[in-house]
């Protein structure tokens, strides 16, 4: 495995006008990131690093041994290695795991955990601006505490967070939403102020401890909500809503088909589909149609597929044109018609990559020009760091997959594949 758990300490409180609970750095005079007016209806696109046609990749490394990184695939397809680095001097953070864009803005998830040789990460969150990358908040893994739900027999009012973290995802600087093993968690930007959101963790070992209920991998976020899947051994397999101001979750369509969350996608305006599985190598598996305005399940289909995410943060399942796109841990994508159900193996990456054997994150699809993003490695452990990296980019715009580009030693470990276009919304 290569997560750890650990633990952190009571929250401290930053003074002279600062925000508590995060370091605050001196802004300089540069460009910032426009963004649109709320309300008006118009997507405004952003430049340098949150170009919609951009694609930023997070580096996790391996990390036992160094600290996270990220490459930036610029839109005419150049390569640009350790741009937060070069434009902060810092490293992000050791064990980073996931990254949002809202509003100009870029939040990066990381563990924390290791320093090495002094080179100590920035912190478990860090908050950039997104066209520039320049540092603009930074957040300790001893700066956040929840205070202790009822019902909890915890002993501790404030409860220290654990990790590995899981996911984040953003509305807007006061609804700034990530996830760990004990729940989904609520941070306002603006007070400092962490709320273990109601409604998706539970208690177990009698009310001792707080477990998690929400599985936000392919977290998506529809209007002003987010979505994620839920269950586990406390909950039925469920669909999760999470709203603005809320420390609860806002909406709960229970009871839905599937062991295990693979992932989320989504079909229409308001439309948006849950991907559930079985064990690995289970062709047990089950996408399951959701209209958010009616929050019910229309449509069901049971298909015998294995589209498991494995223990990736990223969706099992991707989505571009007419097709469902998925590895399921294996260098073999394969992908499925959601209009006739049918499947093919569609990519062997071995083919273009002989040496890159493991899968480093769930494969990606950017559906605005179906390109399908894989990234692989020789050989994947958390104190090993490869000597082959591969990052492919396939054109899945026809019936068979066009190798568009192929980026050999400039990525490590990619975690999350992040094409720009993603995080922009009406």
């Amino acid at each position: 495995m290569r997560k750890q758990i650990f633990y952190i300490v009571w929250m401290a409180c930053v003074g002279m006008g600062m925000l508590p609970g995060c370091k605050e750095e001196q802004k300089l005079e540069q460009p910032s990131a426009e963004t649109p007016s709320e309300g008006t209806g118009e997507i405004v696109y952003l430049d340098g690093y949150a170009r919609p046609d951009g694609v930023l990749i997070l580096n996790q490394g391996a990390p036992a041994i160094e600290n996270s990184s990220i490459t930036y695939l610029t839109p005419d397809g150049k390569i640009e290695e350790g741009v937060y680095r070069k434009v902060n001097g810092t490293a992000l953070g050791n064990g980073a795991q996931d990254l949002w864009m809202d509003n100009g803005k870029l939040y990066i998830l990381s563990n924390g955990v290791y320093t090495f040789g002094g080179d100590e990460g920035d912190g478990c969150l860090v908050i950039a601006d997104a066209v520039t990358l320049k540092r603009e908040k930074t957040y300790k893994l001893d700066d956040l505490k929840f205070k202790r739900p009822e019902g909890s027999l915890d002993k501790d009012e404030w409860i220290s967070l654990s990790v590995p973290f899981e996911n984040i995802a953003v509305l807007d600087e006061r609804n700034i939403f990530f996830a760990e093993g004990q729940g989904f968690f609520r941070l306002d930007g603006t007070t400092g102020e962490v709320n273990v959101v109601e409604g998706a963790y539970h208690f177990g070992n009698k009310g001792n401890t707080v477990e998690a209920v929400a599985i936000p991998r392919g977290i998506l976020r529809v209007g002003d909500c987010l979505y994620c899947g839920g269950g586990g051994f406390w909950e039925s397999t469920r669909l999760l809503e999470f709203s603005k101001g809320m420390n609860k979750v806002s909406r709960v369509l229970p009871d839905l088909k599937g062991e295990f969350i693979s992932g989320l996608f989504q079909t229409g305006e308001r439309e948006i589909v849950l991907a559930t599985c079985g064990r690995k190598g289970e062709k047990n598996s089950y996408l399951q149609f959701v209209d958010l305005d009616e929050w019910k399940v229309t449509k069901s289909k049971k298909i015998s597929e294995d589209i498991s995410a494995e223990s990736f943060n990223t969706s099992g399942v991707t989505l571009a044109g007419d097709y469902l796109y998925y590895a399921a841990g294996s260098t073999t994508i394969k992908r499925l018609s959601l209009k006739t159900w049918k499947s093919e193996e569609f990519i062997n990456v071995l083919n273009d990559a002989p040496e890159g054997k493991y899968l480093n994150c769930n494969v990606i699809a950017d559906p605005t020009n179906q390109y399908v993003y894989v990234a692989v490695s020789n050989v994947y452990r958390e104190n090993v760091k490869p000597d082959k990296n591969y990052l492919l980019v396939y054109d899945c715009s026809g019936n068979t997959p066009s190798l568009v580009q192929k980026v050999e030693n400039q990525t490590n470990y990619p975690i999350g594949i992040y094409p720009m276009r993603k995080f922009y919304h009406k």
